[in-house]
């Protein structure tokens, strides 16, 4: 049976993870805009990701506030922050990310723009199906039945595939970046943004584990 404390804990989760989406699509509108040349809108959009980033913030410190004051048992309150952490970290990565977009304009031709652009639709998908088992942990007063936990297990994995999809195009156009013409500042500077944007999907498979243990407790 979970207390009023508890219920307001997952509620706060569900909260967390809606602004966190909200805030990857946000980078990839900016991304979106500065690939298409309009770097004002980009710019506009950047400042609506510092906000968003800056409510997701508040939300993981109210999740705290609560774990603090005694929601849930001791043991499992590390899992729930430790969940949030990663989750907030999402949000944080996006933002960075779009500085990236708005400060460095890096110069990406066409071919990159394009495998940069399927690589945020999938990190984008992936959190998606993140959000769909943070909702299947969130509902109800725990997870009572065999087929919540396989559908969530399902989704997990569905995660980590696609992060290994990712690994492969990013390690693709790596390969592809430095054996071109392009003068060597040119390359780091976009081998430094393609990692700023990876690291994001990295960050949604952490998310996802950590979902997965407190999945796994809240079973036993």
């Amino acid at each position: 049976m979970l207390t009023d404390k508890e219920k307001k804990v997952k509620e706060l989760i569900d909260q967390h993870v809606e602004k966190v989406r909200v805030c990857l699509e946000c980078f990839k509108s900016c991304f979106d805009a500065f690939s298409q040349g309009d770097t004002t809108k980009a710019e506009s959009i950047h400042e609506s990701c510092d906000h968003i980033e800056t409510d997701a913030d508040i939300l993981q410190r109210k999740i705290g506030d609560y774990l603090y004051s005694g929601a849930f048992l001791p043991i499992e309150r590390k899992d729930v922050y430790m969940m949030t952490e990663s989750v907030d970290k999402i949000a944080n990565k996006a933002e960075t990310a779009s500085d990236a977009v708005v400060y460095q304009r890096p110069e990406i031709s066409d071919d990159y723009k394009k495998a940069l652009h399927e690589i945020i639709e999938t990190m984008c998908e992936m959190f998606r199906v993140f959000q769909e088992a943070a909702v299947l942990f969130g509902r109800g007063e725990a997870l009572q039945t065999a087929e919540d936990l396989a559908i969530i297990r399902e989704k997990i994995t569905a995660i980590g595939v696609m992060e290994s999809q990712i690994d492969k195009q990013e390690e693709a156009l790596m390969r592809t970046l430095f054996r071109s013409e392009l003068p060597l500042a040119n390359k780091v500077q976009l081998e430094r943004f393609m990692k700023r944007i990876t690291e994001i999907s990295d960050v949604i498979e952490d998310a996802a584990d950590r979902l997965y243990i407190l999945i796994i407790r809240d079973r036993i």
